[in-house]
């Protein structure tokens, strides 16, 4: 498996990217601070998001819930 680096500014690569949605990581902003870092440049933000999207599709659809009786 090759791993591809997301945010050379923080050494984030496609693998912590994908840990962090998987620990609820729902945007950009999340999933650096699941990482203890912040944005430097900001130029990972796109490509983070396209992980997260991605990732929720492989999730599928999320469950529906029903009222109580």
């Amino acid at each position: 498996m090759v791993l591809m680096i997301i945010c050379v500014c923080n050494a984030l690569n496609c693998k912590s990217v994908r840990a962090a949605v998987e620990a609820g990581a729902d945007n950009p902003k999340a999933v650096q601070a699941h990482h203890g870092c912040r944005f430097q440049c900001g130029k990972c933000r796109p490509s983070i998001g396209e992980l997260i999207a991605d990732t929720d599709i492989d999730r599928g659809p999320a469950p529906s819930l029903m009222a109580a009786e």
